[in-house]
């Protein structure tokens, strides 16, 4: 081999991962699918997933919504009448698939740009959109895997909450106190996706994975406390 073909062979880049590869090593070997989609960002597939999970979920899940708001709005509103009840059951059994089909992608959107507005303003990096909304997106099939773990817990249940977060210790009823949101924010698929999402950020902007992890855990925390903030403001 000549010098010119072997320069010719150090600049090919190699051969971007399929989409079923990435799918497995998301769960396998998060840092070097990351990478990989860091290196060739796509978006769709992870998407499109996503929001049939989130679809599916919602009109599976479609008894317990309604149940927590009916709770909900007869503890604000005691005076309520079951017709009034009816009427804003039949509008929420609409809207909420819905809502599930068209809010999953903002948020995937949205995390997609408090991570470029932290890798670029922040950190001074340089990243594109694109990279940073396909590094979100595919995180998220720890999100759906979650879903699909949890969903037939919660059926079984009988409750809209997470079976893998420390709120699982507290007893259902308690559902609207501090401790028990506090603990919700605990949990392991949350925790997990949080860590894979580090791994897309340290190789989007070529950081250290231990400094990656730790501003999206700050940002996590961050997060929580504002939760927690509203959640007493409102409870």
């Amino acid at each position: 081999m000549n010098s010119a073909d072997a320069g010719m062979n150090a600049s090919v880049s190699p051969k971007p991962m399929g989409v079923f590869e990435r799918f497995i090593g998301v769960f396998t070997s998060p840092a070097a699918t990351m990478r990989d989609i860091a290196a060739h960002p796509t978006w769709i597939p992870p998407m499109i997933i996503a929001v049939l999970v989130a679809l599916v979920f919602s009109i599976f899940s479609q008894d317990l919504i309604l149940e927590r708001q009916r709770t909900e709005v007869r503890k604000r509103n005691p005076e309520i009448t079951e017709q009034q009840l009816a009427v804003m059951e039949k509008m929420t059994k609409i809207s909420t698939p819905i809502m599930a089909v068209v809010m999953t992608p903002i948020i995937y959107l949205l995390i997609g740009g408090v991570l470029l507005f932290t890798g670029n303003v922040l950190l001074g990096g340089e990243a594109k959109f694109k990279t940073l909304f396909a590094t979100a997106s595919w995180s998220g099939v720890i999100s759906v895997l979650s879903t699909l773990i949890n969903a037939p817990v919660m059926k079984a249940r009988g409750v809209l909450e997470s079976a893998t977060s420390l709120a699982f210790l507290l007893p259902p009823e308690d559902n609207q106190t501090p401790l028990y949101f506090l603990l919700s924010q605990i949990d392991l698929f949350t925790l997990w996706w949080v860590a894979v999402l580090g791994f897309g950020f340290a190789a989007a902007y070529r950081l250290t994975t231990r400094k990656s992890m730790t501003v999206l855990f700050i940002w996590w925390a961050a997060l929580a406390a504002v939760g927690f903030g509203f959640k007493m403001m409102f409870r």
